[in-house]
């Protein structure tokens, strides 16, 4: 027993803190670097904006820049396929091992990639960057300190700087937690909530050590407090949580043309001709009207504060969905999480105005229509109830409020569970998937596994491995008999089934998990098979 417990300490907790804990506080120091760049070239973005405006002949000189900034993001975009795109349907591919990830390539481009479109003012935000960065901090961790019987930590601690790094760009560490779970791997484990728990307390006691001596800053919104709503106005949050609902498929439908028209474009002109008009069209459009630039953290905060004209939202809805799914399907890099509370946001100040203007609430609830906008819109086009009511509650001081949001979260999610809109970040995942595997034939493995001595795999449980991709295990052979323990041992027998288009990309990782197997097992896992 003393021996077997010696065991686990060495081959389970030990990497498991180690490797999450430097996770947490590489990721924290690389992200608050990046967002403090960020900053400063969306704030000089700001600026000249501002002055074209002013002077309105320097106009041709704006496009011309745009275009040209555009040329050299084209020309980053074919270095990297890990940097392509949004930030974390990128970072859920890799984790969940659809993907092939290059975590240095990633951490040298990214950074560059996405500045370049924060500059321009296209409408995409910091946020999927950082879980992108997150998730190569932890991949890179585990490749240059990990021994070779370690290397099955890989995307457990990806999850962990992944997780990181959406902590300190939404200032929202227990949300962090929850979205590993709802959102990157869409189910529970113990190990994978140890892995994320401990890497978001590092990156946030990093980010609190850095804040004190001066460097980045904390907090993602400033929200007034909110006004509790009587019980006998809850229609408010169920009326909020319909149209939301609603507007989330109307996204839905306007993502899934446009990416066709995306690849269908991609089909006929190259990226070094997309890119250029692309930034110089949202160039044009930006200068007309200033809240279709951006990530949408200014217009959020300006919507929690000042009302916008009726016709005036819609127009901005329309602009700012059609302009971040073009820019998120040709591949640009940026987040599309902040842009899509920003969505969010507009939905719920316009009917939070409406019900204000007929009557049926308050004026001082504006603030709490719109809050409750955001986290609405956030569960129905990712698909994540539980994260969204989390993060209400933490970031957007919904405590007050908690029965409201909870309504408008979940009408909203019936909604589009109901008409079977599909979640944005596997829309997104399923772009990427049909474009890399175009004219690939898929090899179908159903194989025996036996867990070698020193197996990754060893003293955990199957609800803690994570698989290849598309791999299920159909059942499980214990060597010896034992009651009450579910821990796989050394001799028990996995029996998979899989799907692959890279047998041997396959192969060798359920070699890192259970261990090398015989020739014949060899054969068996073979495409020639």
């Amino acid at each position: 027993m003393k021996g077997r417990l010696m065991d686990k300490l060495k081959t389970i907790y030990l990497p498991c803190i180690g490797f999450s804990i430097a996770a947490g506080f590489f990721s924290a120091i690389i992200i608050t670097a990046f967002k403090l760049l960020a900053e400063v070239l969306i704030g000089l973005s700001v600026t000249i904006y501002g002055a074209v405006r002013e002077n309105p002949a320097w106009l041709p000189v704006l496009i011309l820049g745009a275009a040209a900034i555009g040329l050299i993001a084209s020309a980053l975009y074919f270095l990297s396929n890990s940097s392509r795109g949004g930030g974390i349907p990128s970072s859920v591919a890799a984790i969940r091992g659809i993907l092939s990830f290059r975590w240095l390539a990633c951490l040298v481009i990214l950074p560059f990639s996405a500045l370049m479109s924060f500059f321009c003012g296209l409408p995409l935000g910091t946020e999927g960057p950082c879980v992108q960065l997150g998730t190569a901090v932890g991949d890179g961790v585990v490749k240059c300190f990990a021994s070779d019987k370690q290397k099955g930590w890989c995307r457990y601690i990806m999850t962990g700087g992944a997780s990181a790094g959406f902590s300190i760009a939404a200032s929202s560490p227990v949300t962090a937690i929850i979205f590993a779970m709802e959102e990157l791997h869409k189910h529970f484990s113990p190990l994978l909530m140890t892995v994320a728990s401990i890497s978001v307390l590092s990156a946030q006691f990093t980010a609190q050590a850095l804040s004190s001596l001066g460097i980045g800053s904390l907090g993602l919104f400033e929200i007034p407090e909110l006004a509790v709503i009587e019980p006998h106005r809850l229609f408010a949050p169920l009326i909020i949580g319909i149209v939301c609902g609603l507007g989330s498929l109307l996204f839905s439908l306007l993502y899934e043309h446009v990416n066709k028209f995306i690849h269908a474009i991609l089909n006929k002109i190259s990226v070094r001709i997309l890119f250029p008009l692309l930034f110089a069209t949202v160039a044009i459009i930006g200068f007309f009207i200033s809240d279709t630039l951006g990530s949408g953290h200014s217009l959020i905060e300006n919507l929690l504060t000042t009302k916008m004209i009726w016709y005036v939202t819609i127009l901005v809805f329309l602009i700012r969905t059609i302009a971040m799914s073009l820019s998120n399907t040709a591949g640009v890099t940026g987040g599309v999480f902040l842009p899509t509370l920003a969505l969010g946001a507009l939905l719920g100040s316009l009917f939070g105005n409406a019900m204000i203007s007929l009557g049926m609430i308050d004026a001082e609830h504006y603030i709490l229509m719109v809050t409750l906008g955001i986290v609405a819109f956030l569960s129905a086009t990712s698909h994540v109830p539980v994260t969204a009511c989390v993060f209400a509650i933490e970031v957007l001081g919904g405590f007050s409020n908690a029965l409201s949001v909870i309504i408008a979260v979940t009408v909203s999610f019936l909604i589009v569970e109901f008409f079977g809109a599909e979640d944005f970040t596997d829309a997104a995942i399923e772009s990427k998937i049909r474009y890399i595997k175009k004219g690939k034939t898929a090899t179908v493995v159903d194989v025996p596994l036996t867990v070698q001595k020193d197996a990754f795999v060893i003293g955990k449980q199957i609800r803690d491995i994570l698989w290849p991709n598309a791999c299920f295990v159909v059942s499980i052979e214990r060597a010896e008999k034992r009651h009450g323990n579910h821990e796989i041992r050394e001799g028990d027998i996995i029996t998979v089934h899989y799907k692959t288009y890279t047998p041997f990309s396959t192969a060798e990782e359920l070699k890192i998990l259970v261990g090398e197997q015989s020739p014949d097992t060899k054969r068996l896992m073979s495409p020639q098979h």
